[in-house]
C-alpha cells in the first residue's frame, strides 16, 4: 500500500455481522463461528469484544453509527467522496 500499487477497501464496515451471516446462509456460503479456523485455540478475545460492543450498544444505540463515522477518515484515505453520505 505504501507504494501506491494496492488499495484496501472496507465495504463490510457498513454491514453488521448479522447481515453478513444472513447473506452467507441465504446464498449457501459456509458460516465459520469464529474469526479464523486456525485460531480456535484462542477464540476468547473476539467473544469478549463482541460482548463488550453489545453491552455498549445496549447503552447507546448510536454506537455503531458513531464508530463508522470515526473510521471514515481512515477508510476514505485517497477517496474523498466517502467522507460524505455515510454518516
Amino acid at each position: 500500500m505504501r507504494e501506491g500499487d494496492l488499495r484496501v477497501i472496507r465495504p463490510l464496515a457498513y454491514c453488521r455481522e448479522r447481515q453478513t451471516r444472513d447473506f452467507a446462509e441465504a446464498t449457501g456460503l459456509p458460516v465459520i463461528p469464529e474469526n479464523c479456523p486456525a485460531c480456535f485455540a484462542h477464540p476468547t478475545e473476539r467473544a469478549y469484544v463482541k460482548t463488550l460492543l453489545a453491552q455498549q450498544e445496549a447503552r447507546d444505540p448510536r454506537l455503531f453509527r458513531q464508530l463508522r463515522r470515526a473510521m471514515l477518515p481512515l477508510m476514505a484515505r485517497g477517496l474523498p467522496q466517502l467522507d460524505e453520505g455515510w454518516t
